[in-house]
């Protein structure tokens, strides 16, 4: 597998479309948070906003002039329906004719604020306008629309007279300069008579045909579309917020993830459960991920020493500590005796993990040449086979000293002692202590642990780069802080109380027969390849 492969983009990087539900699982608080936010300025937008209520009066127009329907005279190009219909358009918005809806209604608005509050379409299939009005209120859009409609009619009226009139003008004067009597003289004379009988129908060539009326409901869209448009926009923020925050991140969230940047096979999964108790002795019924990860190392051990085994991680925070003494608890059940060595000098933990009180351990061998047997500690009075070494006071150098000859020969002593010595050793990227451990030849083999959503991909090829320059490859990884995938924990159903396995254990120590419902460890293959 390819590491690079791992930085190409979020969904390709988690799995195609499982690893996009994964992301989105992850990610579910900021989607459901943006989405939240989302949908509620909508309603806040549709509760507060303005409302607009619109009303429609309808005009039906006739094209041409009355002066030329009465002389007969034909325009001299053909007829432009669209033409005609956007001259109308522009007639209806006017200033001239919101001056006389002004005046008409009494209103305190000027002919711009009036033109702003209507717009006129045309009918592309009829000769008919539609004059819409939208305002805050129902009544006055319905009188604003059909003060527009009205006042159109009357300015074309105006407009047609003063064009009759002028016709009227101009063929009187042609008359007047003809002799009396004369035909031309005869023939213009019924045409000046028509013209006089437009007069009465003067702005004929308009009229309403559908007067608004005031709208039950504001304009624009509902609380439900307004909601569904909300929700809408949510979606589409979240994801692309959640695509950005993901593209970001890089810490490593899967097991998948973790065998291709470390190019090591993962020898089990521990869930975030088997954190719970900060104390080691109240986990022991959480101990099925490390009978996994012991039952591995019991197969590779056939092929390859693990009687020295080394448990690190490459940042802190990993949980290789916990691993450390659980993997011990689970060998120990077996009836193996191990012995659980804490190399970390810099930040330890096992007083708090065991409840001990002591300040004496490591640090007091290697500085004061105190023997072994006066250092190690039973803190599982249940498991006498499990001896604790912890790291004692803190030196000030604690690279030399895990660099020492002395530690080779502490380890080797108890390899000679205990069936299986796991050691309990810093992380690798911070500092150079576990650089200097798994180069000990004493040390014959190597654990990672790894934590999802902890680990970054740059944390991991830094400690991958470490291991490059190592002659011995660590067995696998831990991949820790894994989420619960079933309906019920490992120990349902499947594993005794601690305080029963613990009574077990001690049965069998004691040469007892264990109760008939007691768990019974298999013994599995002996830490010592020699054994193997």
């Amino acid at each position: 597998m390819n590491p690079v492969a791992h930085d190409m983009n979020p969904v390709a990087r988690s799995g195609g479309f499982t690893g996009g539900l994964r992301v989105v699982r992850d990610r579910w608080l900021l989607v459901v948070g943006v989405i939240a936010v989302c949908v509620g300025v909508a309603a806040y937008r549709h509760a507060r906003g303005a409302k607009s209520y619109t009303a429609t009066a309808s005009v039906v127009f006739q094209s041409g002039t009355l002066s030329e329907s009465a002389l007969q005279v034909q325009p001299s190009t053909g007829p432009e329906p669209v033409r005609e219909a956007d001259t109308q358009v522009l007639v209806a918005h006017s200033p001239e004719v919101a001056e006389g809806v002004r005046k008409l209604l009494g209103s305190r608005l000027t002919s711009s604020d009036l033109l702003e509050a209507v717009k006129v379409e045309a009918d592309p299939d009829a000769n008919v306008l539609s004059v819409i009005a939208a305002t805050s209120s129902p009544a006055q859009s319905a009188r604003l629309a059909n003060a527009f409609a009205e006042q159109y009619i009357a300015f074309r009226a105006r407009s047609e007279l003063a064009d009759v009139e002028s016709a009227q003008r101009s063929l009187q004067q042609q008359i007047e300069a003809l002799p009396a009597g004369s035909a031309e003289r005869a023939n213009l004379e019924p045409s000046l008579q028509r013209l006089g009988s437009l007069r009465a129908v003067a702005g004929a060539g308009a009229s309403i045909i559908g007067r608004a009326t005031p709208p039950g409901s504001p304009s624009g869209s509902g609380l439900s579309t307004t909601l569904v448009v909300g929700l809408l926009i949510g979606v589409a923020l979240s994801g692309s917020l959640v695509f950005l925050v993901e593209s970001l991140d890089h810490r490593i969230k899967t097991i998948e993830e973790f065998e291709g940047e470390y190019r090591l096979p993962a020898l089990t999964g521990v869930t975030q459960s088997a954190f719970r108790s900060q104390y080691a002795s109240e986990r022991g019924a959480l101990l099925e991920p490390y009978r996994i990860l012991r039952g591995a190392l019991d197969f590779v051990a056939v092929t390859r020493q693990l009687d020295t085994l080394m448990v690190t991680s490459a940042i802190p925070g990993e949980g290789k500590t916990t691993v450390s003494i659980d993997l011990s608890h689970a060998v120990a059940l077996t009836g193996r005796s191990v012995v659980l060595v804490e190399l970390d000098l810099r930040r330890p933990s096992f007083a708090e993990q065991f409840r001990l009180d002591t300040h004496e351990g490591l640090a007091t061998a290697l500085t004061r040449g105190v023997p072994l047997s006066e250092l190690l500690l039973t803190p599982i009075p249940e498991l006498p086979n499990l001896a604790v070494l912890p790291a004692g006071r803190l030196p000030h150098n604690p690279s030399e000293i895990l660099g020492s000859e002395r530690i080779t020969e502490i380890i080797n002593s108890l390899r000679d002692t205990y069936d299986m010595v796991i050691l309990d050793a810093p992380p690798l990227n911070p500092v150079a202590d576990a650089q200097v451990l798994i180069a000990n030849p004493a040390v014959h083999a190597s654990i990672i642990v790894a934590r999802v959503n902890k680990t970054s991909r740059d944390d991991a090829r830094r400690a991958r780069a470490i291991l490059n320059r190592q002659a011995v490859e660590p067995v696998g990884i831990v991949v820790t802080g894994l989420r619960e995938t079933g309906g019920y924990g490992y120990g349902y159903g499947y594993e005794q109380p601690p305080e029963r396995a613990h009574e077990a254990q001690a049965n069998a120590h004691a040469g007892k027969p264990a109760p008939a419902k007691a768990e019974r460890e298999p013994s599995g293959v002996s830490g010592r390849a020699s054994s193997g």
